[in-house]
């Protein structure tokens, strides 16, 4: 996966290279605050000018002093050009920090933007394998930035020091013009050459540093699990931290190695490009002081252009600015392509229907993952009638997780449909279909909020009152934990913001009450993947009880390891090698004599043990 993230990263630099990093900035900087772009490019183009200005007006203020040396005091004229010299002097003081300014708030709003039009590609396809997709991941990881570095924001900022310093530059060039074309050109070319080093030699930083992430992360992830609370158990437990410092210190190493050798014969291009620059400088200033020795220069005009020639360095600044654009420009090129990619609707011809009426019937289903040509499930053949209970039993890689996901319309099947009441759900609007179901994955996210938020984010559109809640809670086995939090509902389930933090099992009830309150608010499937994994046997069989009181009339599907639960639903099926292995009631399946029954008996005979264990 890190390997498909750096593929997308670098095809993101090469792509950036070609489009110019300041156009795609400044596409976006346009479509998101025109007001801002706009005074900041006023700012870039004065700021570019005062450079070129401040040289004609010295040259100007140096002969009007020479010319009012022969005279007693100091006439209007060169009163006059002091002045305008001084406030050239203090524009270029004040247009740098002003700009600096703006581009600092158009960033922000920039970045803003940036994390908003991430989390809508992200959260907007219903269909998890454009998510899951490596190019998918690899372009959300390049929108990050490298390694975790460099914003948008620093990109803006970056403009500003880089525009008005190629601009000053460009501009004293056109004031060069008016002394010796051929020279102005000939430093236009010096100092373009060593601006073409410079950059590709930040092109080589960046792309070194993208070069080697799988190590860099790895570094990275060491240093994370040295320094989280999360892991500090284990590292103490085991002093596990001599041994971290040290990985950590040899991948990181490892990675800077890489790095290195990227840019191996970076320093002699640099010399020999600076090298160039001092000669034709060098050149410059003798032919403007042999012109001035000869008379063909005034003192005034002398100034002014050798004030104006070294304003070309402009073009060759080295600056941290320089690879701030870089990566803006990467970053925003990657997330138009990660817009463009996940951002492409399927085509839905029907609406969900208003009610579940009959049945969700398998007609030949065969599903794997993109990118892998294992089958994951193939020809599966099944009927779940509306408002019965179906459980899927399996060993791990079965395929049941995967089941629930295409149930719930999270996937799509490679092969084969899924009617719901005759419709095949590929003309379903995903987001009409999730609300008929009420899913808990073993995955399902434990959010650091107050306990009323984390069970009514199953459906945050629901009506919420006391008395449902209280229902909800009391379905789920959750009352008890209610009473005791220090302020009840309202308890943040977070002791990083202040809050508590819950056991295994209460978590549990707490997700299985978040999917019973999408149940309340409409939803007429109720799939549960392992709800009881970290409960008991006593908590277990109570809380299944409670479910079916809960769930009466609706579809429940169930994904569990645990016998003594799936049985008492209306139909069991077994699943093996990605299809149906055997199917029906536990009665049935047990005198069959088949797998479900080698895997009750081997469960049963653990528990028996247990027991007599104990006694």
């Amino acid at each position: 996966m890190a390997q498909d993230a750096t593929g997308a990263r670098r095809a993101g630099i090469r792509r950036t290279r070609w489009k110019a990093p300041i156009a795609v900035l400044a596409g976006d900087m346009w479509r998101t605050d025109r007001r801002n772009t706009l005074v900041l490019g006023l700012l870039i183009a004065l700021g570019s000018v005062l450079p070129a200005t401040l040289a004609v007006t010295s040259g100007l203020l140096a002969g009007a002093l020479l010319d009012s040396g022969s005279r007693s005091g100091l006439d209007r004229r060169t009163v006059v050009v002091a002045l305008l010299l001084g406030v050239v002097f203090l524009l270029l003081q004040t247009v740098g920090p002003v700009a600096q300014a703006v581009a600092e708030s158009l960033g922000r709003r920039l970045d803003r933007s940036v994390s908003q039009r991430t989390m809508a590609a992200l959260g907007g396809p219903a269909d998890l394998a454009r998510v899951e997709h490596p190019e998918t991941v690899g372009l959300a990881a390049a929108v990050d930035g490298p390694l975790g570095g460099g914003t948008v924001r620093d990109a803006v900022i970056g403009t500003v020091g880089i525009g008005i310093a190629r601009g000053g530059a460009v501009c004293g060039a056109l004031v060069l013009f008016a002394y010796r074309w051929w020279l102005a050109v000939l430093l236009l070319a010096a100092y373009g050459y060593a601006m073409v080093v410079v950059s590709r030699m930040y092109q080589a930083a960046l792309e070194s540093a993208e070069g080697a992430p799988a190590m860099m992360r790895r570094a990275m992830y060491l240093k994370d699990t040295l320094c989280t609370p999360a892991a500090a158990k284990d590292v103490r437990t085991f002093g596990l931290a001599d041994w971290l410092l040290g990985r950590y210190t040899a991948e990181w190493r490892s990675a800077i190695a890489r790095a290195r050798r990227d840019r191996t014969g970076v320093g002699r291009v640099s010399l020999l490009s600076g090298c160039a620059v001092l000669a034709v400088q060098g050149l410059a200033f003798l032919v403007l002081a042999r012109d001035m020795a000869n008379g063909d220069l005034s003192i005034g005009r002398f100034t002014a252009f050798a004030v104006a020639s070294t304003g070309l360095l402009g073009l060759s600044i080295v600056t941290p600015d320089l690879l701030n654009i870089a990566v803006g420009g990467t970053m925003l090129t990657s997330l138009a392509e990660l817009e463009e990619r996940t951002g492409r609707p399927a085509e839905h011809t029907g609406d969900a229907p208003a009610r579940f009426r009959t049945a969700i019937v398998f007609d030949g289903v065969g599903f794997r993952y993109p990118g892998s040509d294992t089958w994951v499930l193939r020809d599966l053949h099944m009927t779940i009638p509306a408002g019965t209970s179906l459980a899927v039993v399996g060993v791990n890689g079965a395929g049941k997780t995967t089941l629930a996901k295409l149930l719930c319309g999270l996937h799509r099947p490679t092969e084969g449909r899924i009617l719901v009441d005759g419709v095949d759900m590929r003309d379903i609007r995903p987001d009409l279909w999730a609300r008929h179901c009420a899913a808990l994955f073993q995955d399902w996210i434990r959010w650091s909020l107050p306990l009323r938020d984390n069970v009514v984010l199953g459906a945050p559109g629901h009506p919420v009152t006391p008395q449902a809640l209280e229902r909800t809670a009391r379905s789920a086995g959750l009352l008890g934990l209610v009473t005791e939090l220090p302020d009840g509902w309202s308890t943040v389930l977070s002791r990083e913001f202040g809050g508590v933090d819950l056991s295994g099992g209460q978590w549990q009830r707490v997700g299985l009450a978040r999917a019973l309150w999408a149940l309340s608010a409409g939803a007429e499937t109720l799939l549960l993947d392992e709800p009881s994994a970290a409960l008991d046997v006593r908590g277990e069989t109570e809380l299944y009880d409670q479910l079916l009181d809960a769930a009466a009339g609706k579809t429940v599907v169930l994904i569990s390891h645990r016998f003594s639960t799936v049985r008492h639903a209306d139909r069991i099926v077994v699943l093996d090698g990605g299809a149906i292995a055997e199917q029906g009631g536990h009665a049935a399946l047990m005198a069959t004599n088949g797998l479900y029954a080698r895997m009750f008996r081997v469960q049963a005979e653990r528990f028996t043990a247990g027991a007599e264990t104990q006694r």
